[in-house]
C-alpha cells in the first residue's frame, strides 16, 4: 500500500512538473515528446526494491574532495565526456551500474543495449529509487536530462529512439558517472 502511495505521490510530481514544462515551452512538438517521457510509466517487472531512498546533500567543497576534477565536471557540472571514450561504452558483463558519486544503484546489464550513440545506452533504470528526469534546454536544445535521484548527479540524457520492443527510450549516460560491479552470481 505504501508504494502504491509513494508511486500516485510520485505521478502528482510528474504532472506537476509536466503542466509547468509545458506553459514555459513554446514549440509544441518537441514538448509533447518531452512530456511522454517524463510521464512514461515503467513496468516494475525485474526493477530492485532494495534502493536507499535517503537524499545526499554535499557542498561543491566536499564533492571535489570525493571527485576526480572530470568526474566533478560531468556530475556536478552537467558535462559532458566525448562519445566513444568512456569505458562503459562497451562492456557486455553482468551487473549493475551504480552512481559514481554516492553509490545508488541506476541501471542494469539487462537493459543496457548497444545503440551506437557512443555512450552506454540503457532502455530502462533499475526502479523508482534509481534516477529522476527534468527538462533542459541548454545549448539551444531541449532534452531531458536524467540525474541520480539520491544525490542528483547529472548522468546523462533520455531520448525518445530506444528499442520499440521495449520501452522505446534510451537512456544515454555518461561512462565516467557509472561504477560497475560485475554480477558474480551468474554462471556464464
Amino acid at each position: 500500500m505504501k508504494k502504491l502511495q509513494l508511486n500516485l505521490v510520485l505521478l502528482a510530481m510528474i504532472c506537476s512538473t509536466l503542466l509547468s514544462f509545458k506553459c514555459q515551452s513554446s514549440k509544441n512538438s518537441s514538448t509533447t515528446a518531452s512530456n511522454e517521457i517524463l510521464s512514461s510509466t515503467k513496468s516494475e517487472k525485474n526493477k530492485l526494491n532494495n534502493m536507499d531512498t535517503t537524499k545526499i546533500v554535499k557542498t561543491d567543497e566536499e564533492w571535489k574532495k570525493i571527485l576526480t576534477d572530470e568526474e566533478y565536471n560531468v556530475l556536478r557540472e552537467a558535462g559532458t565526456e566525448r562519445p566513444f571514450t568512456g569505458k562503459y561504452t562497451d562492456v557486455k558483463a553482468d551487473g549493475n551500474y551504480y552512481c559514481k558519486a554516492c553509490g545508488n544503484l541506476l541501471f542494469t546489464s539487462e537493459t543496457k543495449y548497444h545503440s551506437g550513440c557512443g555512450w552506454p545506452a540503457f532502455y530502462d533504470n533499475a526502479g523508482n529509487s534509481a534516477v529522476e528526469m527534468r527538462s533542459d534546454n541548454s545549448y539551444g536544445m531541449q532534452r531531458i536530462e536524467v540525474l541520480c535521484k539520491k544525490c542528483g548527479s547529472h548522468l546523462g540524457h533520455i531520448f525518445e529512439d530506444g528499442p520499440k520492443d521495449k520501452t522505446g527510450l534510451r537512456y544515454c549516460i555518461n561512462s565516467i558517472s557509472l561504477d560497475f560491479k560485475e554480477d558474480s552470481t551468474k554462471v556464464k
